[in-house]
């Protein structure tokens, strides 16, 4: 099974994914010497692409305009705004079942998503 070595640095706000063990190491020794990668197994890499639908690239780029459309409201000076509205609006338009499903079919992969956790601090 082919593998993809991980690396995430949240001070940073940095992700590497690299193809292979050496890569990584070298990448880490010059950038994070302090740092890991953790390597992450691939699914089966034989498993079928499913074809992407002539609307897909129109999904997304409705989503785009959208999220921007959504900024600009947020940006007008004086007006009364929530960050937190904002950004839930904008997770609304750009992480729905449409915009999720047209990803997938373009990337080829049979899952595609968000990974979310829950932080109970």
């Amino acid at each position: 099974m082919t593998s993809v070595w991980l690396y995430v640095s949240v001070p940073t706000d940095c992700v590497k994914v690299f193809a292979s063990y050496d890569t990584a190491t070298e990448w880490l020794r010059e950038n994070d010497p302090e740092g890991m990668a953790v390597e992450y197994p691939l699914e089966d890499e034989s498993a079928p692409s499913i074809v992407p639908k002539r609307s897909d690239i129109q999904t997304l780029v409705s989503a785009f305009l959208k999220a921007r459309s959504i900024l600009s409201d947020y940006l007008v000076p004086n007006m009364p705004r929530s960050a937190g509205a904002t950004v839930d609006e904008l997770m609304d338009a750009l992480t729905n079942n449409d915009v999720l499903a047209a990803l997938s079919r373009i990337e080829g992969r049979q899952r595609f998503g968000l990974v979310e956790v829950e932080y109970n601090g």
